[in-house]
């Protein structure tokens, strides 16, 4: 996946490291890596840095989280958990 198809709030799992298969939200990426949250273990004020290739990417994406964080809003982990969550429970149902 190409980073310009990236979106803010977009929900993707790692597929390598030690945090193998966890979610995350995109906070935020450069040319060669990408910035994941997931409110608990990597808030807002420390988010993960991962590597391109190391992600699966879904097609979800956690709508208000996107907004705020484009606007320039402030987003709180509870707001991370919460989108998180949610979003991880549709993946699961499929």
């Amino acid at each position: 996946m190409l980073t310009r198809e990236l979106k803010k709030g977009q929900l993707v799992k790692s597929r390598a490291g030690r945090d193998k298969n966890r979610f995350y939200l995109v906070y935020n990426w450069d040319h060669e890596f990408v910035y994941v949250v997931d409110g608990k273990y990597r808030g807002i004020q420390n988010p993960k840095k991962k590597n391109l290739r190391h992600l699966w990417y879904t097609e979800k994406i956690a709508e208000e989280i996107s907004l705020k964080l484009n606007n320039g809003e402030k987003v709180t982990n509870a707001d991370i958990r919460k989108a998180l969550d949610l979003l991880v429970a549709k993946v699961d149902d499929n």
